[in-house]
């Protein structure tokens, strides 16, 4: 059975390249490279501009350093009060699906939206199903896959996501899982409301097609270092490989520590998919 595909996704650097432009696009896809790995995954906010020029230049600049791109991760905002803005983040989702399939990412994350004050369950629902379908009428034809996260809360928000409790989020999840849209499964997401990342990923698993390792204690927000914090990627790991899966296990790494502590969670990832797929990661 062939094993999945490891992706770094360097969360530890975003407010830093956002805000201050370091470490340079350059120095991470060394750093990248040097720890191995053959794909990464973009947040939205590391890369400016987006027009699609520049992005043919990013994309010279990983095949420099043999890199491709498992996801460009976006986190649009279906769920606002204002349907002006729900349109807009509707257009700007359909651009960054074209930015995904020019910098030759397998898709897309995406998000519910925030949890706006006022807006009501029953209505954030209605309008994240909306939004996500038009999402997914506009990426499949083109080839980009979308995957819907059961996300806490994106590194640039000050409001929690809409869907961050398991209920909301698998609510969505029911309207829209017969369609185009996918799942980008996070491992550490339900701890923050005391739940079992288990319970979402045995109703999911079969649209999953991107899986964010992350890991952290219940409660906090923080990260650890993957595989020294509270989640236990041992069942996780064992669903997805008894389901055949063999898509793209990204490490989500934000990590207290750095450098090092990258170099040993990507040692522990490697060694869990060996033991789970009986086959090295690819």
């Amino acid at each position: 059975m062939p094993a999945p595909i490891v992706s770094w996704n360097p969360l530890r650097y975003v407010n830093s390249m956002i805000d201050e432009g370091t470490p340079t696009l350059d120095e991470v896809c060394a750093e990248a490279r040097d720890l191995g790995f053959t794909h990464v995954e973009w947040h939205y906010g590391v890369i400016e501009p987006h027009d699609l020029d520049h992005i043919r230049e990013v994309r010279k600049l990983q095949e420099k350093y043999g890199l491709r791109v498992s996801q460009w991760t976006c986190a649009p905002d279906f769920t606002h009060p204002d349907p002006a803005e729900r349109a807009a983040q509707l257009e700007r989702m359909k651009h960054e699906v074209d930015v995904a399939k020019e910098i030759g990412a397998a898709g897309v994350r995406a998000t519910a939206g925030c949890r706006h004050p006022g807006v009501s369950e029953e209505q954030g629902i209605e309008w994240a199903v909306e939004g996500l379908l038009a999402l997914a009428e506009y990426a499949e034809p083109r080839g980009v896959k979308i995957g819907y996260e059961n996300h806490y809360r994106d590194r640039r928000w000050t409001e929690e996501d809409f869907s961050f409790r398991q209920e909301t989020f698998l609510a969505i999840f029911d309207r829209i899982k017969d369609s185009y849209v996918g799942v980008n499964f996070d491992c550490s997401n339900q701890l923050m409301t005391y739940n079992d990342p288990m319970s979402v990923l045995e109703i999911v698993k079969h649209k999953v097609w991107h899986c964010h390792a992350s890991d952290r204690v219940p409660g906090k927000y923080d990260h650890s270092v993957i595989g020294e914090g509270s989640v236990n990627f041992d069942p996780i790991f064992a669903c997805l490989a008894s389901i055949g899966y063999d898509g793209y296990i990204s490490l989500e790494d934000n990590n207290p520590e750095g450098h090092e502590g990258s170099v040993r969670a990507v040692a522990f990832i490697r060694r869990k998919i060996l033991e789970h797929w009986g086959e090295p990661s690819r």
